[in-house]
């Protein structure tokens, strides 16, 4: 009787140390979430709840193939030569092939102490590659087409996010652009998460990358400072240009709409200078090849280049519109206003300007020698469908 009093004890001590001992001491918080697809590289970002080294393991998506099927290649999210050693992780996988659809998962291994010869690491993490393997698609460049959806202005409405998005299914598209304001304001990471990013891992960013476009809300709150490390373009930068099938677009980051000296923003911004800055580059985008050789050239812009606007659209209007008016421009796509708008070409720029609802979602297809583009509002109502042609 006591021998197996003794037994039953031992297994009630050791079996739940097991048990502990098997459960992985660091979890995935957010993400993944794919950033700056291109023919040959993705950026794959995601967070943890303990600082840790970080990497990604990834192999070619064949029939009758799975993960293992090869050796796979591993990318880490390193700088200087040295892992990095975060709750935030950004691992660029670079030298893929085009058009190519590529398993991956990622990794994390909690580093407890970062010792300067006996780092103490703890166990590692990862996503499933065996029920639900993780996919990306790499681009064509010499895709014809592109089908796109956009939303702006959500706020943090996660509901409206779905719905929205319910209308235009990203899985349907080649591409998703958030316009801006999709979040109020960042006083804190989670801001970032339950703003908007949250629900769009859930929906398609785990395996197809969103284009953002930073809003004047994005810039506002404790943590805002910290957003470009979460989004931001291929140089680390919220301005940047990329190609997708026959289009060249240009993203802008449009800035705050009031002025510098606003009592609302305490004397802490300077986005005078920085729409500046944006000039500058601007000139050297609108000489390069690549925008010249595109069939149509779309600009993103949060705030809409109107005219009788707050003090933010005229500084857009003053400093880059003339920039954009000698360049060509096929179409610019906005957001902001919260209500639906059309500009017609001549009316009030030297190219049309859709100004897209918080209530509304846009769509886009492109071709080689035509865009056509509809905007529907949330209950069913189409705002807009217009056609440009070359």
């Amino acid at each position: 009787m006591l021998r197996r009093l003794i037994r039953v004890w031992i297994i009630g001590i050791v079996f739940p140390l097991y048990a502990i001992a098997g459960q992985p001491s660091v979890k995935i918080t957010h993400g993944p979430y794919l950033q700056n697809l291109s023919e040959n590289e993705v950026t794959v970002v995601w967070t943890t709840d303990k600082p840790c080294k970080s990497w990604v393991e990834f192999s070619k998506k064949e029939d009758g193939k799975n993960f293992y099927s090869q050796l796979p290649r591993k990318a880490y999210a390193s700088q200087d030569g040295l892992c990095c050693v975060d709750t935030l992780h950004r691992v660029t996988v670079t030298g893929l092939e085009k058009n190519t659809t590529y398993f991956y998962r990622v990794l994390s291994q909690e580093v407890k102490e970062l010792l300067p010869y006996r780092p103490v690491l703890g166990n590692i993490v990862s996503t499933d590659i065996w029920k639900k393997p993780l996919t990306f698609t790499t681009l064509d460049g010499r895709q014809e087409t592109l089908s796109m959806v956009m939303i702006n202005d959500i706020h943090g409405k996660n509901d409206l996010q779905k719905k929205l998005l319910e209308m235009a299914p990203p899985q349907n598209v080649d591409m998703v652009v958030f316009c801006g304001d999709m979040c109020n304001y960042i006083n804190k990471q989670s801001d970032i998460f339950t703003g908007f990013l949250d629900t769009s891992v859930g929906l398609f960013a785990s395996s197809k990358p969103f284009v953002y476009v930073r809003g004047n809300h994005e810039t506002r709150g404790a943590y805002a400072r910290n957003f470009s490390r979460y989004l931001t373009g291929p140089e680390g930068k919220f301005y940047y240009a990329f190609t997708y099938g026959p289009i060249r677009f240009i993203v802008l980051d449009s800035g705050e709409d009031k002025p510098d000296t606003d009592v609302e923003y305490s004397g802490l911004v300077d986005f005078d200078n920085y729409i500046l800055e944006q000039k500058e580059w601007l000139a050297r985008e609108l000489e390069s090849p690549e925008f010249r050789a595109a069939s149509f050239r779309v600009v993103l812009s949060h705030i809409p280049f109107g005219k009788g606007g707050w003090y933010g659209s005229e500084r857009l209007r003053k400093q880059l519109l003339p920039l954009l008016e000698g360049a060509r421009i096929d179409l610019m796509l906005s957001g902001h206003n919260h209500t639906f708008g059309f500009m017609d070409k001549g009316k009030v720029t030297a190219f049309p300007i859709i100004v897209n609802s918080n209530n509304s979602v846009l769509t886009m297809f492109g071709s080689e020698d035509l865009l056509k583009v509809q905007v529907k509002q949330i209950d069913g109502k189409v705002l807009l469908e217009k056609e440009f042609s070359k």
